[in-house]
């Protein structure tokens, strides 16, 4: 499982030590879920949203949703998001995936935060605090993987049914990894999606969420869409941010 192997520090181990330490951390999990759910330290939520959307080169147009809702079809643009072109290789975008401008059809554009919320900031902070480095970092891996599968979730259950598409078509990208580094695009996320507010998700000023632990996403519905790199290392992006 992900949460062993890369929240966890179990990383590549293998064979008997694996084994050892799977029985170790499923022993761990399972104590640890008891006591965030009597503490109430993970709180999962999420907000989501579906916007008209076309293609304009590398540039994805976002329409005012409310003219498509009462029957007018008028394009409203009300922001755009700019995801880079691979430099190599196939030269993927992920814009590439949606309806062109210059055509008659409207593309559908899911977008959708998630968190665990504050509460797991505090729990964090009261074990760091109390000197309880250990478990401190294992809740951290625990808040961290928590998020992804709240992510996960809401893609899977809400998004994909709405859309009609199948399990194993398309794919989420949230920003800040390989196919769309650029966080400052989280700024568009929380105008377009204003309720994450009252989540209590606000942005630092290197664009990363507050709490640390929610992450925010598009998902594309095309049946070609892969995950790819355009070569920024995200690491760099927020040192240098």
């Amino acid at each position: 499982p992900e949460l062993f192997r890369l929240s966890w520090g179990a990383g590549n181990t293998h064979g008997d030590a694996w084994t050892a330490l799977q029985a170790e951390f499923e022993a761990r999990l399972e104590r640890m879920a008891r006591a965030a759910s009597r503490a109430k330290s993970l709180q999962p939520q999420a907000v989501y949203g579906f916007f008209p959307v076309n293609r304009d080169g590398d540039d994805l147009i976002i329409y005012d949703p409310a003219p498509f809702q009462s029957g007018e079809n008028a394009r409203v643009e009300i922001a755009r998001f700019n995801f880079p072109r691979q430099p190599f290789g196939e030269h993927l975008c992920i814009s590439d995936y949606f309806a062109s401008v210059d055509s008659a059809q409207i593309d559908v554009m899911p977008l959708q935060i998630v968190t665990v919320g504050e509460v797991a900031t505090q729990a964090f902070d009261a074990l760091q605090a109390a000197d309880n480095y250990t478990e401190a970092y294992f809740f951290h891996g625990l808040a961290v993987q928590a998020a992804e599968a709240t992510a996960n979730y809401v893609h899977q259950t809400v998004i994909r049914p709405a859309l009609g598409i199948g399990a194993d078509q398309g794919k989420r990208y949230s920003w800040g990894y390989p196919a769309c580094p650029d966080l400052s695009a989280h700024e568009t996320v929380l105008r377009l999606l204003p309720n994450a507010a009252e989540l209590g998700l606000t942005l630092s000023p290197a664009y990363q969420w507050i709490p640390e632990q929610s992450t925010a996403a598009i998902v594309v519905h095309h049946p070609d869409a892969k995950y790819y790199s355009v070569g920024v290392d995200r690491v760099e992006q927020i040192a240098e941010a």
